[in-house]
């Protein structure tokens, strides 16, 4: 949990400023720390051969698991939309603060339920 706390915490002081960071990647770091902050708490709930799986079967195969199924849609969809934010494209706006800001959110709601439903997996 000690990690993607840690993550988050960057992706915030990263939004709020509190690091040197040209602004014009201010989002798009953020993005990358707090997607970094969700993989680590889905790496935490890991179920079995899930472990060895890309990110995108991991979040599916959350959903199929009860005990993990309350954060499964939440974590897919803050997880497509960092992805989204993180990554470059010439046709595409850059993500804005405010965006970055409330997936940032989503996140920090996220970690502790999914290290709740962790604990659930390994009993």
């Amino acid at each position: 949990m000690a990690a993607a706390v840690i993550a988050l915490g960057h992706a915030r002081a990263v939004l709020d400023g509190d690091h040197a960071v040209p602004a014009r990647h201010v989002a798009r770091l953020a993005a990358a720390l707090a997607r970094q902050a969700l993989e680590e708490a889905v790496e935490a709930v890991g179920i079995g051969a899930m472990r060895e799986a890309s990110m995108r079967v991991r979040l599916i195969g959350l959903r199929v698991d009860d005990r993990t199924a309350v954060v499964a849609a939440d974590a897919a969809l803050a997880w497509r939309g960092l992805s989204r934010a993180c990554h470059h494209h010439s046709y595409e706006l850059a993500p804005t603060v405010d965006e970055v800001g409330h997936l940032i959110d989503q996140v920090a709601a996220l970690i502790p339920v999914a290290y709740d439903a962790a604990a659930r997996v390994t009993r």
